[in-house]
């Protein structure tokens, strides 16, 4: 939390959707996956049998970014991948 709280104090708004309270943790709030640690911890505390929290993870995120593609190209904000 240290860096993010260097950006704030430098005036600085750097997008991130990663943070404890960004854009991922709240889409990943629709599966009940909510916590006061943070979303790793919570994806890694409800993993399913058979799966491991990293798998979970990416799972999770390959369906966040394809609906926020969707809803950027909806909306005319289709910007590049920077994959």
């Amino acid at each position: 939390m240290g860096y993010r709280l260097a950006l704030d104090v430098h005036g600085i708004d750097e997008p991130f959707d990663f943070w404890p309270d960004g854009p991922f943790s709240r889409w990943l709030d629709r599966y009940g996956r909510s916590s006061a640690l943070g979303w790793a911890a919570e994806i890694e505390r409800q993993v399913e049998p058979g799966t491991t929290p990293l798998e979970a993870f990416f799972a999770y995120l390959d369906e966040y970014r394809a609906e926020k593609q969707a809803a950027d190209v909806a909306g005319g904000s289709q910007r590049p991948d920077n994959d």
